[in-house]
C-alpha cells in the first residue's frame, strides 16, 4: 500500500502541471465573454476566438526567415486576376462564342 502511495503522489502532480500548461486556444476561449461577463456563444463566441487568435499570433516574436537566393527560387505563378487582365487584352475583337472559348483556353493554359 505504501508503495503505490510512492507511485500515485508523483503520478498525481505530473497531472496537474500538465493540466496548468494550457494551450493557447483555450485562454481566448475562456476570454470570450460579453460585457456583462457572460460567456458568449454561437457566432459571436467564434468571432471572439479568431480575434483573440491573430493578436496572439500577432504579438508573437516571429523567427527570421532566411531568404534563397533569387536564382535559386520559382518563377511565381500569375494569380488569376492578373489571368484574367492578360487574356482579356488578348481577347480584344473577340466576340460570343468565341471570346467565350478563347477565354477558357486561355485561362486553363496559364
Amino acid at each position: 500500500m505504501r508503495q503505490l502511495l510512492v507511485l500515485a503522489v508523483p503520478v498525481l502532480l505530473a497531472s496537474q502541471l500538465a493540466l496548468a500548461q494550457a494551450p493557447a486556444a483555450g485562454s481566448c476561449e475562456a476570454k470570450a465573454v460579453s460585457k456583462d461577463g457572460k460567456p458568449l456563444s454561437g457566432a459571436a463566441k467564434s468571432a471572439s476566438i479568431k480575434k483573440c487568435e491573430r493578436e496572439t499570433a500577432a504579438a508573437a516574436p516571429v523567427a527570421p526567415v532566411a531568404k534563397a537566393p533569387p536564382a535559386a527560387t520559382a518563377p511565381a505563378k500569375s494569380s488569376q486576376q492578373d489571368k484574367m487582365k492578360e487574356c482579356n487584352k488578348q481577347a480584344e475583337g473577340k466576340k460570343g462564342d468565341e471570346r467565350k472559348a478563347f477565354m477558357k483556353e486561355c485561362l486553363s493554359n496559364k
